[in-house]
């Protein structure tokens, strides 16, 4: 084991997180790879929940996936991408940003893209995530940790702050892997999204850079992933809802 490695693995944030880092690969993770990854785990017919949908677009990716998937969209009534909603969808509904239009063990699947750094109340609807979600349910999610302010974006997550605020809640947290690294969000926000200039702000240059040194001291994946997540624009996580309820906290909103 190298000095590295063993400096790595004597920090206390790579202690608190290590269990949720995984150790078969080290590549960046998006949602979509993720819902390729685990569709055959669901029988037919799907229940899915896009919390925060936005525009809605997440039905088409469901709707070629699986062969018999009952889609439902949600999200607050007001924000720059329910404006651009061009989708009409009578699945799609409107809520206070905490309390969830849906009964109990309603959804097998809850996907939630970039979503949660907008919203006020977090860990009270990561709550209710938990409860609209059947026992083995899951939740595939994606969060701002490193990337700049976005569209009415309020907190960002840090790594161990996702591993807190779903554990909170009852979900049992499966992993967490890198997104794309915050130079590509900086330098996106620097060069204004330009198209011209996208050769440049389109590149990962942290994680090339984190590759190549992991590669020199011959790091394990799980020392690798760490590394990545400590400078992840996003970082993307699985959780599930355990069948036997999971140990909740309870949170009201406003209390938090």
């Amino acid at each position: 084991m190298s000095n590295i490695e063993n400096k790595i693995r004597s920090l206390e944030i790579f202690k608190a997180i290590q269990n949720y880092l995984p150790n078969d690969h080290s590549n960046r993770q998006s949602l979509d790879s993720y819902i390729q990854q685990f569709h055959n785990q669901f029988l037919d017919p799907v229940n899915i929940l896009d919390l925060g949908c936005g525009e809605g677009n997440s039905i088409d990716l469901f709707q070629r996936t699986f062969e018999n998937v009952s889609w439902h969209g949600v999200d607050i009534e007001d924000s720059p991408e329910v404006r651009n909603r061009t989708l009409n969808s009578e699945y799609i509904q409107s809520f206070d940003g905490v309390n969830l239009p849906y009964p109990d063990n309603a959804f097998d699947l809850i996907y939630c893209n970039q979503v949660l750094e907008h919203v006020r109340f977090p860990d009270a609807l990561i709550h209710e995530a938990f409860r609209v979600l059947k026992p083995n349910g899951w939740f595939i999610g994606s969060v701002s940790y490193l990337e700049p302010h976005h569209s009415y974006s309020i907190f960002n997550f840090t790594p161990f702050g996702v591993v807190r605020v779903f554990s909170d809640a009852g979900f049992a947290l499966e992993e967490i892997r890198p997104g794309r690294d915050a130079s590509y969000f900086v330098n996106r926000q620097l060069l204004n999204r330009s198209k011209i200039l996208r050769f440049i702000w389109g590149n990962n240059y942290l994680h090339v850079i984190l590759d190549l040194v992991s590669s020199f001291f011959r790091l394990k994946h799980r020392e690798r992933n760490f590394l990545k997540v400590q400078f992840a624009g996003h970082l993307v996580f699985v959780a599930t809802r355990p069948e036997n309820g999971g140990n909740r906290k309870t949170h009201k909103a406003g209390t938090l």
